[in-house]
């Protein structure tokens, strides 16, 4: 999270410009700079590399690094009316084929181990194999009820006439989405291995390492990317779950996204499992913050990027690092850290005033605002720009106001994701809860791919129109409304006109009859062949119409 205050994050716009603030300067490397009238560089390249270079009051320019990446979207004739073709980017049929095997697989693992214990009406009994039609129909249900939300999934199929939603019925029986949201899986039990480091999240490991490979390759991000923690929800009992009080659920599972600040693309992840994380292989000798940052980031090094960071990952070791490797940086820096002179900590400011070091392409500020705020950057130096807040012109430091602009990315990821999510907060299997979670990032990263397409749906209508095409092209053709009547008499019947009516004639009997409703109720059989059309349900002519309808 930004730590500086007074954040000014605009969710609603892509970049938020700053025209004081010029950056872009014709230098491609700090390495050669010279100071302005022509003498040598503040910084000889005949320095010593195990003599510390001091840290000085007046720096010399820090130009971006020559941004040499292709930002956009890396798949070639992707169609914009076709929004189903965006999402199957990510969710294509490699990855839905894994879910059909290793459901289908568990569910029999299941129903082998427990058959003794299995009730013999239990829906259990029920089961039959699943397929990719079937799982791509399942989870465009899942996305309609991120839309229509209630309180729980039984509540989606009932026929009770208040809260009733046809729809459901008519795409999958009730007992069937059950069934799959029981067996749902996504690993082989029979390989996991309690030696490995990833045992944590053997279960959901294959899904994970098919989607951060399919962000990665489908969009190349813009050249500002900030990289943040984010916490998925969860109170369960898990050993590696994380207390946040800054988070807005507290508890739950820590992960650490690398996200495009205008858009909130997800472009790379890791989750944390406690000390057996598994960060990669390529920084192990660095310290845990910098590690996360270098291996999320390791994919687009060497680029020009410009990273945004908050006080948990900075340092100016870091910012070194990263500078060596032809990247920026920009965050906010704790006084404690490694590195930080000793003058800046102790230098006393007033309300409104800033203190400057530099040290080849590094800057460290202090400034006094409310609080004092410690800035690190390698493109920015010491000027104010003028703010307007409430009528009152005031000054703030350039690189606050661009690292307010800039450092959102992931922020903004968690606040769309807060609308139309498909994980729900009471699930018992932390895996499926993550799977969910993933789910909703890859649609909002389809949408964010729409929207570059030059898509002009919102983001509710988006969901809805993917979740329908889903149904559509992977749904059955045949009706499913099944399952049993409501045992709630409908509200209608008190409100609208009633008219008793003999039952109909069918193609296999001539003259049906159907149970009375009322005689029921009173521990009474009575067939009859009296029914009332607008309610379906079977009535004694007298008295039982008359009561049911009062």
């Amino acid at each position: 999270m930004s730590d500086a205050s007074e954040s000014s994050f605009d969710y609603n716009s892509d970049l938020l410009s700053i025209s004081s603030i010029d950056t872009n300067y014709d230098l491609s490397s700090w390495d050669d700079l010279s100071s302005a009238d022509g003498s040598e560089s503040k910084y000889p390249e005949e320095a010593a590399d195990d003599v510390e270079v001091p840290w000085v009051k007046e720096g010399i320019p820090r130009p971006n690094f020559p941004f040499t990446s292709d930002p956009g979207i890396k798949v070639p004739d992707i169609s914009l009316d076709n929004i189903l073709e965006i999402f199957e980017l990510f969710m294509d049929h490699h990855l839905t084929n894994l879910v059909v095997k290793e459901t289908n697989r568990y569910a029999n693992q299941f129903i082998i181990k427990n058959y003794e214990n299995i009730r013999p009406r239990s829906r259990v009994r029920a089961w039959s194999q699943t397929d990719a039609n079937e799982i791509k129909t399942f989870l465009g249900l899942l996305l309609l009820q991120s839309v229509c939300v209630k309180p729980s999934y039984e509540m989606y199929f009932s026929k009770r006439e208040s809260i009733e939603t046809p729809f459901f019925s008519k795409v999958m029986t009730e007992r069937k989405f059950a069934l799959i949201c029981k067996f749902l899986y996504f690993s082989n039990n029979n390989e996991i291995d309690e030696n490995t480091s990833q045992r944590k999240l053997f279960k959901i490991k294959p899904v994970l390492d098919h989607l951060q490979k399919r962000f990665m390759e489908v969009y190349i991000p813009e050249q500002n990317i900030s990289i943040d923690e984010s916490l998925l929800g969860w109170k369960g009992r898990l050993t590696w779950k994380q207390y946040i009080p800054s988070k807005r659920k507290r508890f739950g599972i820590k992960l650490f996204i690398l996200a495009e600040s205008s858009t909130g693309y997800t472009y790379n992840f890791l989750i944390y499992t406690g000390a057996d994380t598994n960060y990669g292989d390529s920084f192990a000798s660095e310290p845990l913050s910098a590690r996360v940052v270098l291996e999320l980031s390791n994919n687009i090094l060497d680029k020009g990027y410009c990273l945004f960071l908050d006080n948990y990952y900075t340092s100016v070791d870091l910012a070194e690092k990263l500078s060596m490797r032809r990247t920026d940086c920009v965050g906010t820096m704790r006084l404690n850290r490694k590195g930080i002179p000793k003058e800046l900590k102790e230098k006393k400011l007033e309300h409104g005033e800033a203190y400057a070091l530099f040290r080849k392409k590094i800057m460290l500020l202090k400034y006094k605002d409310k609080k004092e705020i410690v800035m690190i950057s390698t493109l920015h130096d010491n000027q104010f720009v003028e703010k307007t807040k409430r009528g009152k012109v005031m000054k703030k430091p350039v690189v606050i106001e661009h690292y307010n602009n800039k450092m959102g990315g992931v922020d903004l990821t968690d606040n769309m994701l807060h609308f139309y999510a498909m994980s729900r907060t009471h699930l018992k299997k932390y895996y499926r809860k993550i799977f969910l979670h993933f789910l909703d990032i890859t649609v909002l990263n389809s949408y964010i791919l729409y929207k570059k397409l030059g898509g002009r749906k919102s983001r509710l209508n988006f969901v809805i129109d993917l979740a329908e095409k889903l149904i559509e092209k992977y749904g059955r053709d045949k009706n499913c409304n099944a399952g049993r009547r409501s045992k709630t008499k409908n509200a209608s019947r008190l409100m609208e006109k009633h008219f008793p009516s003999v039952i109909p004639s069918t193609a296999h009997k001539k003259k049906p009859t159907k149970r009375c409703v009322v005689c029921r109720e009173k521990g009474k059989r009575k067939e009859i062949i009296y029914w009332c059309e607008s309610c379906k349900t079977g009535l004694c002519a007298a008295p039982c119409f008359g009561l049911y309808h009062s």
